[in-house]
Formats: structure tokens, sequence, C-alpha cells
């Protein structure tokens, strides 16, 4: 990429710089978006049915993307203007969400509605998602990476997981519409904010151009030819598929009379926010933890508390005991979060970015619909406890084979 004379200004200066402030501001209106909007189609799915195999086919739905999209998504985010490509998904989502919520108004009430509104929107997130990810190294120096993810990471969980679900919890209290044109609302905001990017953001343009499927194997072949890549890759894939198959259920766990913690739709999105506290939390401790414990101990730190908060339902039902596990584990989010982004980034060229992240999500979040449905299928037979105590263990798993994550060895392959 051609660097800009502003780009100049920035490199001599430690300053992040006006275009990444505004893109971050468009960002967090997204994610708060996304936020209530999975709390809130969870509590209609909860509402809708009792079948808890139903209810996290909503997870399924939203997840299942990731799965099917995710490479395709990276190489038209390397091929494409990464900006374009976000402006566009927003609005997707923005019009989605305005459709569901004329449905909600005419009391269309089905599941099969559901499913789609939440596989669409997830389309729409796959797009959205790789393509933020790539735009941040081409608004920001290399050395300011660090601090720029950890920002991100800060505002995107205050956002997503603390008043994203607390809003959503409260406007499903009010009515499904009402909660549905709110998150358009708030799409369309964002994309109000991503207007005031200004810039064209298109990776370097590539010698002969090649075909898509060429394009999405050169990022496969990058991510399984670097160890601390494959590596994570792996470990991540193995937590996310634990994760999700517990979020899938924990609303049947969690609310309603007759569940365990026998909470009230706006006292689980509550819950969940208390995570994301941990989240920011987590991020503003990166920078010095990084320098205690660096990059392997951050990653090998979340590992550990995702397991706790998977597994203290197990033993604890109090929503207090529960809530502190959820703001350990949210911790740990936060470094995985920042530690991996910085990492994928120190060591991925800037043109392959969106590939090499597609390629990453398409193991670590594609898991996530598997793990949905495993989560669904396993309550309908086993108790919910079982379900955790499965997935604490499978968590612990990925334990296993971190050695790949030492600071030598990110340094070799950076410098390779």
């Amino acid at each position: 990429m051609v660097q800009t004379p502003a780009a100049r200004t920035r490199a001599a200066s430690p300053a992040l710089g006006g275009r990444y402030w505004v893109l971050l501001t468009g960002s967090t209106l997204s994610s708060l978006a996304d936020g209530s909007f999975k709390v809130a189609l969870l509590l209609v799915a909860k509402a809708t049915t009792g079948s808890p195999a139903l209810i996290a086919g909503v997870s399924f739905a939203a997840t299942l993307p990731w799965l099917l999209a995710s490479l395709p998504a990276g190489a038209i985010a390397d091929r494409g203007d990464r900006r374009r490509i976000m402006l566009a998904a927003n609005i997707a989502r923005g019009v989605l969400l305005a459709v569901f919520g004329v449905l909600c108004v005419l009391r269309v009430d089905s599941i099969l509605a559901l499913y789609l509104v939440a596989f669409g929107a997830g389309v729409a997130e796959v797009f959205y998602d790789t393509s933020a990810q790539a735009i941040v190294p081409m608004i920001v120096e290399r050395p300011l990476l660090p601090r720029a993810n950890a920002a991100q990471q800060v505002a995107d969980q205050a956002a997503n997981q603390f008043a994203g679900p607390a809003l959503g919890g409260i406007l499903i209290g009010i009515g499904a519409a009402v909660s549905s044109f709110t998150s358009s609302g708030l799409w369309l905001l964002a994309v109000a904010g991503l207007l005031l990017v200004r810039g064209t953001y298109r990776a370097a343009p590539q010698a002969a151009r090649s075909t898509l499927r060429a394009d999405v194997a050169a990022g496969v072949r990058f991510l399984l030819r670097s160890r601390v890549l494959r590596s994570i890759t792996l470990r991540v894939g193995m937590t996310n598929f634990a994760g999700s198959a517990v979020t899938a259920v924990f609303v049947v766990y969690a609310v309603g009379r007759g569940s365990v913690l026998g909470l009230s739709p706006a006292g689980y999105g509550l819950l969940l926010t208390v995570s994301a506290v941990g989240s920011i939390l987590g991020g503003l401790l990166v920078a010095p933890l990084r320098k205690w414990i660096g990059d392997r101990g951050l990653m090998t730190a979340n590992i550990i508390t995702q397991a706790l908060q998977i597994g203290v339902p197990v033993i604890a039902h109090d929503a207090v005991v529960v809530g502190a596990a959820f703001v350990i584990g949210g911790i740990g989010v936060a470094l995985w979060n920042v530690s991996v982004v910085t990492v994928r980034q120190r060591l991925t060229p800037p043109a392959l970015l969106g590939r090499v992240v597609s390629a990453y999500r398409l193991v670590s979040w594609g898991a996530m619909p598997v793990g949905a449905l495993a989560g669904g299928l396993l309550a309908e037979v086993m108790p919910i406890w079982g379900v955790f105590t499965l997935m604490a263990a499978v968590t612990l798993g990925a334990l296993f084979g971190t050695s790949s994550w030492s600071a030598a060895r990110i340094a070799s392959e950076e410098s390779e």
C-alpha cells in the first residue's frame, strides 16, 4: 500500500489518529446493536418454544455463516474496499432488523423466522468483522497495533457484552418490535459513522488478478504454514465449541420459573453484562500484563478463565457467584482477543490479512454453530449441569500444545 502524507505524519506521532477514533465510534455502535440483537433473539426464542434444541437452533443459525462464508468473505475483503464492505454489511443488518420489526408488529410468531433473521444477520456479520479487523493496520502504524486493538477491545466489550445485552433484555420487556427497530436504528447510525471515515481502503494490488478460489487458497496456505497461527486457531476452535454449546442453552438454565437461577429477561441481560465488566478490565490490563507474562501467558490465562466460567454454574446456583465467574471469564477473553489479533497482524502481510483472518475464523468461529448444535442436543438427553461439566473439560483440553506460542517463536516467524 502506498503511504500517504497523512500516514507519514502518523508514523512520526504516537497518536492513533482521527480516522481511527471515527472508525472506533462506528464500530462501537455496530457492536451495541449486535449485542442487543443477539440477546433479544434468544429471549424471543425462549418465549416461543420450551425445547432446548430449538432454542439452541437460533445460536446455530447465527453462527453457521462463519462456517459457510468466512473464506470467500476474506478473499473479498482483500480484493475490495474494506470500508465499503463494512458499510454494506451494516446496511443489510439494519434493513433486515427493520423487516423483522414489522413482522413482530404483525405478530408473526415463528421459530423459522427467528432462524432466518439470525442467519441473515450472521452472514452480514462475517463480512463486517473480517473487513473490520483487516482495516485497522491500514489506519494505524504497526507499533501502535497493540494499543489500537486494546482500545477496540474495551469499546467492543462495553457495547457488545455490557450495554448491548442489558439493552436487549430491557427492550424485550417492552416488546420484540421495539427491540428490533432499536437494533436497526443503531446499525444505520453505525453506517453514518463509517461514512465519516474518509479514504480508500483496498489491499495492495496484485501483480495479476487471480481467481477467488486461488485467493482463498493463498490465505489458507499461509495459516497452515505458520506454526503459531495454526496452533492458536485449533485451540480457539476447541474453546469456542465449548463456549457456544454452553451459551446456546444457558438461557434455559437461567431464565424463567423453574430454571436454576429463575431470572427475568432483564435480569438475564444484566447477568451477561458482567462478563463485559471483566473484558473492559482485561482490556485495560493487557499492556502491563503483556510485559509481565507475554502473549503466551495472556492466551493461556484465557483458557483457564473460560473453563472456570463454564464450570462454576455446575456447583454454584447463585446469580452473584455465577456473575463473579463471568467477570473472571471476561478478563480472559480480553487478554486473548488483544494478544491474538496483535500476533496475527504482526505475522501476516497486509495484502493477505483478510484471507488469513477468514481462514482462522473458519475454524475458530466455524466451531460455534457445531457447538451450539451439540449443546442443544446434549441438553435434550442430559441435565444442563452435565453439558457445562463436559464443556469445561473440553476447554481445559486446549491447554495442551501451547509451546509454539513462545515469544521467540513469534519473533522468528515475524522476521521470516
